[in-house]
């Protein structure tokens, strides 16, 4: 005879049955739609010295393309005052308002939609921390995380340069889009220097170019360029455990007063790049074993770049272009057709220097500045002074994309991100 179960235990199983059933519908997320992922690089989004915004690089779009409000009209303020791209991350931007790190917003120009963030406790605002990034994957899920990195402790108090950097149990103030509040997390690892040690690197990254550090988002870890040589990966493993693990960049302290390093991410993975008068170096961190390792991909003499590009013939087609308030509602800057909406890489115009016969007696190697990866291809994109070009590792061709000179008087560029614009996003059109 089949047992007969009592009507409470039989109305407990069908409630955990509901509860399992539930949880399996919810694990069950429908698959994002591919064509509103950020699949393709729309320009780059750079913060200017002396200049109060921010501006997009870009290509004009096409009749029927994605268009993309870079100029940030859709913000709830009238004018900008002294704005600042604080990071990018698969589409979304961490925008300060006002530059001192108050109105923080976390917006998205393609959807148009914006958030902000609530007020850090105390007298803390969002740029006294060293850094401040976004971490996002719209393929995963459209929620989002802002971290914040603190600073190396001041000179001014000796009792800590014997300290461990960072300490074993990092605390980190982190922003949930799911709570809409601020808490702070604390991630386990092992120190990598001493506070001295890290106060020995420079404060900026660069003397001339970046004024902030930079980070990548990459499978569910974050990755932050620290004061101190390494990078430092985040990583919950548990709703109950956080690690972080610090690795050791490829350029050392001493060896980064002269060079110019960059953390990004290309086609496959996290690199790292290193810009010394002519030498181009660039890395990929290898994560296959039990060590991680940077391993050298490319190393490029750019002299011969530097000297034909710095006086470029006028000739050549320069079919990228600031966009801002001027241009943004140019119906001739908006309609300027072109074939594909986003950046093809084959599309604009290849310089070939072998088969190009240009007089360069007397020519001097103006410097490049590093302005970012492509994150899909290897590419770098690379200036000199607002020159933007692309520059292809694997096969050595150049890309000249045109000026990214903005109206108004700016100086060079303070930091840039390669703008991929995303339809994905869990933004109200009002504040958190």
């Amino acid at each position: 005879m089949d047992r007969i179960l009592q009507p409470r235990r039989l109305a407990a199983c069908w409630r955990f049955r509901r509860a399992l059933c539930a949880a399996a519908a919810g694990s069950r997320r429908p698959p994002p739609d591919e064509s509103a992922l950020p699949r393709t690089v729309r320009g780059i989004l750079s913060n200017y010295c002396d200049l109060g915004e921010p501006h997009l690089f870009a290509r004009p779009r096409s009749r029927g393309g994605l268009p993309v409000d870079a100029t940030f009209g859709f913000m709830p303020f009238e004018f900008h005052s002294w704005d600042t791209v604080l990071d990018h991350c698969n589409g979304l931007v961490l925008y300060d308002h006002g530059d001192e790190g108050v109105d923080v917003y976390v917006c998205n120009p393609a959807t148009r939609r914006w958030a902000l963030l609530p007020r850090l406790d105390g007298d803390d605002t969002v740029t006294s921390f060293a850094g401040a990034y976004l971490a996002f994957d719209p393929s995963v899920s459209p929620h989002f995380e802002v971290f914040l990195i603190p600073r190396v402790p001041d000179d001014d108090d000796d009792d800590d340069a014997s300290m461990d950097w960072p300490p074993a149990v990092c605390k980190l103030p982190v922003f949930s889009s799911r709570t809409g509040r601020w808490a702070e997390r604390a991630f386990a690892g092992s120190p990598f220097c001493t506070v001295a040690e890290a106060r020995s690197d420079s404060v900026l990254p660069v003397r001339y170019g970046p004024e902030r550090r930079y980070a990548e988002y990459w499978r569910g870890a974050l990755y932050v360029h620290c004061r101190g040589a390494f990078v430092m990966k985040s990583r919950r493993l548990s709703l109950s455990e956080d690690k972080y693990q610090a690795i050791k960049t490829p350029t050392d302290i001493e060896e980064n007063r002269h060079t110019a390093p960059y953390l990004g991410r290309s086609k496959n993975g996290v690199y790292y790049a290193a810009l010394r008068g002519h030498e181009l170096r660039v890395w990929i961190l290898d994560e296959s074993g039990e060590q991680m390792d940077w391993v050298l991909k490319h190393l490029v003499d750019l002299k011969a770049l530097y000297l034909r590009i710095w006086p470029y013939p006028q000739e050549i087609r320069r079919p990228w272009g600031i966009v801002d308030h001027y241009t943004y509602n140019d119906d001739k800057f908006k309609m300027e057709v072109v074939q594909e909406n986003e950046w093809d890489s084959n599309d604009d115009d290849v310089i070939d220097f072998e088969k190009v016969n240009w007089d360069w007696t007397g020519g001097r190697a103006r410097q490049c500045t590093f302005v970012g990866f492509h994150p899909f291809r290897e590419v770098v994109f690379l200036s000199q002074g607002f020159r933007v070009i692309a520059y292809h590792l694997s096969s050595s061709k150049i890309q000249f994309l045109g000026s990214a000179s903005p109206y108004g008087r700016a100086h060079y560029f303070e930091n840039s991100f390669v703008y991929t614009p995303c339809l994905i996003d869990s933004l109200p059109k009002n504040s958190l």
